[in-house]
């Protein structure tokens, strides 16, 4: 049974002594639509295997929210966000390019389905590669290079576009199981292309 107030809806499972409520929220569905694209990808995130994975029917989504589309805008701002926690936890402003291209990768390496979604789908706008700049990270990492290692803007640019496609084929064929490399190897392997660059 669902019991309907405002924002909230409310799913009783099982019989008098297997009552279970579940408060559902536009918070919880995008948590739990994370989750199943996390686990399955993002081709999973549709209303019934949405629903099925909450352990509801799709009524109860459509209450909250007016369409499909909405919720995978919801999600993908999410995964966006973790993203951006995942990055802010990993990088060092004294040493941000090569830190940046380590948590990018590791984070294709730790979350795969994720890494996809964001940047192996449609839902990456880019249209060309010089689109990359206008990243959140990675314009505040080519700034890094300006003002604390004397690096030209169009020098940084340069270093930072090099270094970035190295770093996105690499993370490319971990998020698509082409290659498996641990945390240590894939750190060796883009310390040594960042110092072949910066000769």
């Amino acid at each position: 049974m669902y019991v309907y107030n405002g924002n909230v809806s409310y799913h009783i499972e099982g019989g008098d002594n297997m009552a279970k409520a579940l408060a559902l929220t536009k918070e919880n569905i995008v948590k739990s639509a994370v989750k199943l694209v996390n686990s399955e990808g993002w081709e999973a995130l549709n209303a019934r295997g949405l629903a099925k994975h909450i352990g509801i029917s799709t009524k109860p989504l459509y209450r909250i929210y007016g369409s499909m589309d909405e919720i995978k805008d919801d999600v993908l701002a999410e995964i966006y966000h973790q993203y951006d926690e995942f990055i802010n936890s990993k990088i060092d402003s004294k040493k941000a390019l090569i830190t940046l291209c380590i948590a990018y990768v590791e984070f294709a390496n730790d979350y795969k389905n994720l890494f996809i979604s964001l940047f192996l789908s449609d839902n990456l706008k880019w249209k060309k590669i010089e689109d990359v700049f206008d990243e959140k990270w990675n314009q505040s990492t080519i700034i890094n290079l300006v003002n604390k290692h004397s690096f030209s803007f169009e020098e940084a640019k340069e270093l930072f576009l090099n270094m970035w496609l190295y770093s996105n084929g690499l993370a490319t064929l971990i998020a698509t199981n082409q290659i498996k490399l641990d945390e240590e190897k894939i750190m060796i392997r883009l310390v040594k292309v960042y110092k072949s660059l910066v000769k």
